[in-house]
């Protein structure tokens, strides 16, 4: 870990009055009651609505226009898990459980073009200096992958014999990495990549009401906000198969700051004994800033180093979560 990340740690640790909502674990009350424990498992479809990420050229032979192909990777899965412990008593102000979560994500997108009639394929070395516009084939692969762990501290307000709200206090870390590659076949080979490797540090509260429609059915939701740090490195390659390689370019790039994180979830939990139960449920997690590749556009009139840069990013997961108790049914 870099300095640099250490300091965004120790900023995340000692900022406790900032909120973000950590997105794994049972939404209400666990199954289990006082010195009981749990797990619990979950997984299902990601869709990740963010910023596109520039892959190869394409423009019209004779001064006709030009385009960047742009890969979304939008699409992927999630799974995750959460060990719980209540501890009977409250050792935090009113919390009484404390669960340590994991949850990993993957979202992916690839486009792959043939010189279309009239028309080169193209590519530029990643410090935006030379750009090679007779390609006949192109392909550029996006990879998106996330680790989020942490903890949380919880604790349950009962508002009447079939409702309760449960509120929770979640320090977390999360790491984002970015991997795009494309590769153009024309006078050589080219090849062009990106890498971005982002840290998230932050602490969340969140509030989760579950109403019991019948004795095995119950309603559950989740509302969270608040900030966090982050801190990136980018580094970007070009290269070839040529010697001497002309198209040989490397830049490095790095970013900081803080940014907004919010959720929203809803979902159906049904009993399956005393001290368990499945939950179908559909979460949107959005964060204001997410360290992104910019790579160098394909354009010939001039060009830009390619750098790191921030976006937004929206995680909507839709999916299933089987919680097992061990101990005392809740109360």
């Amino acid at each position: 870990m870099t300095g640099r990340r250490v300091r965004f740690a120790m900023i995340a640790a000692t900022g406790l009055i900032a909120f973000s909502q950590a997105p794994l674990a049972d939404m209400g009350k666990a199954p289990v009651g006082p010195n009981g424990r749990y797990l619990s498992f979950e997984g299902g479809y990601l869709h990740q609505d963010g910023p596109d990420v520039t892959g190869h050229g394409i423009v019209v032979i004779g001064g006709g226009p030009e385009q960047d192909v742009l890969v979304s990777p939008d699409d992927g899965f999630f799974a995750g898990g959460t060990v719980g412990f209540d501890t009977g008593t409250p050792y935090l102000d009113k919390f009484h459980r404390v669960e340590f979560f994991l949850l990993y994500g993957k979202a992916d997108d690839s486009r792959s073009d043939t010189s279309p009639p009239a028309a080169d394929l193209t590519l530029k070395t990643v410090d935006g200096t030379i750009l090679v516009t007779d390609g006949l084939s192109a392909k550029t692969k996006v990879e998106r992958e996330s680790w989020e762990f942490g903890a949380r501290l919880e604790h349950d307000q009962a508002v009447n014999p079939t409702t309760t709200v449960t509120w929770s206090l979640a320090p977390f870390v999360r790491n984002l990495e970015e991997e795009t590659h494309t590769a153009v076949s024309a006078c050589c080979e080219l090849q062009r990549s990106g890498k971005i490797d982002a840290w998230l540090y932050g602490i969340s509260l969140s509030v989760e009401p579950e109403r019991w429609l019948t004795p095995q059915l119950a309603l559950v939701g989740r509302l969270g906000a608040g900030i966090y740090g982050y801190d990136a490195d980018g580094k970007f390659r070009s290269s070839s198969d040529l010697d001497p390689d002309g198209f040989a370019a490397s830049v490095s790039d790095g970013d900081s700051g803080f940014g907004f994180r919010g959720l929203l979830g809803v979902g159906l939990k049904y009993k399956l004994s005393p001290t368990s139960n499945i939950e179908g449920f559909a979460e949107a997690d959005y964060f204001s800033k997410v360290p992104t590749a910019h790579l160098s556009s394909n354009s010939s009139a001039g060009g830009y180093e390619s750098h790191v840069q921030d976006d937004d990013l929206w995680d909507v997961r839709t999916g299933l979560r089987l919680t097992f108790g061990f101990g005392p049914a809740p109360n």
